[in-house]
């Protein structure tokens, strides 16, 4: 389907030719980088980055407001996320993020820190629909701790990446990248390791750990010139995270996406990759030549 879209140059103002080059899938770490410069002495939890339509509705006013870079979240805060949208979370003491993704909703139940040895940061959230990325270093004081809960199950982490969805049928999953993930529900306590998912059915107990499947849904439906502008969209595996090169595209609750790359005059080399927190990886490699008339 792709190769039909890709074929020849496309004229819109700008000319394009889009030269389709070999699909490569592989495994591999969940590729994300952030650099840090907050005061570690921090207590609350920071929005570094929000794109599209982000929402927040504070405690104190009980009014919805756009989320804005920058803007802290307090105990019992709110936000929430349209379309192509997504919120990054900077960690109270800098020590890590999470990541809200596209039509999801979540509240912040418990921050707190209590200084020294003995202390520690505890970090409580409330996902109350759609998905959220964890990514936490390991603590170093024994009574930290990281929970994300849902309606009817909790998920505990001293130190790991995953990720927690609560779908439209009440089902709670959780996906672990990397180290070692508690999920309680209904008095049951399951330990879910790297490249595993658990379920958690409303009322129910949470399933044995699995081992995720090997494969990748990934499937490019348009390429668009549009100015200086790449237009992507396509469909993916829900839990599945979209480069186009540098830029990260997030998928709706459908599994659609859409993203822009920006393009250089003369010759673009484009990566176009699927990849999941597990470590899936799918790929397309196109070159795209832009030239003005």
């Amino acid at each position: 389907m792709i190769n039909n879209l890709i074929k020849g140059s496309l004229l819109l103002g700008l000319c394009f030719t889009i030269i389709n080059l070999p699909t490569v899938a592989q495994a591999n770490t969940f590729p994300d980088k952030l650099a840090y410069s907050a005061n570690i002495q921090r207590d609350t939890v920071i929005v570094r980055i929000a794109t599209g339509s982000t929402e927040k509705k504070s405690a104190k006013t009980n009014e919805w407001v756009p989320v804005a870079i920058g803007m802290p979240l307090n105990n019992d805060d709110i936000i929430r996320t349209g379309k192509n949208s997504f919120i990054l979370l900077e960690l109270p003491e800098n020590s890590g993020y999470v990541r809200l993704l596209p039509e999801s909703e979540m509240k912040v139940d418990k921050i707190s820190i209590t200084r020294g040895f003995q202390g520690g940061q505890i970090t409580e959230f409330y996902l109350s629909k759609g998905k959220l990325v964890t990514k936490v270093r390991k603590f170093n004081r024994p009574t930290s701790k990281l929970e994300v809960r849902t309606k009817g199950s909790t998920a505990a982490v001293r130190g790991t990446s995953f990720l927690t969805s609560f779908d439209n049928k009440n089902e709670t999953r959780v996906l672990v990248g990397d180290g070692r993930v508690s999920v309680k529900a209904k008095n049951k306590e399951v330990f879910v390791n790297p490249k595993e998912f658990t379920s958690v059915a409303l009322g129910g107990e949470p399933t044995n750990p699995s081992l995720v499947d090997s494969k990748i849904d990934f499937t490019i439906s348009l390429l668009k010139p549009n100015n200086s502008f790449l237009n992507v969209s396509g469909s993916v595996d829900t839990d599945a995270q979209i480069n186009l090169n540098h830029v990260s595209v997030f998928p709706n609750e459908d599994g659609s996406f859409v993203g822009d790359l920006r393009l250089k005059e003369g010759e673009n080399d484009v990566t176009i990759k699927a990849s999941t927190i597990d470590g899936r990886e799918k790929e397309k490699l196109i070159k795209v030549l832009k030239f003005t008339k």
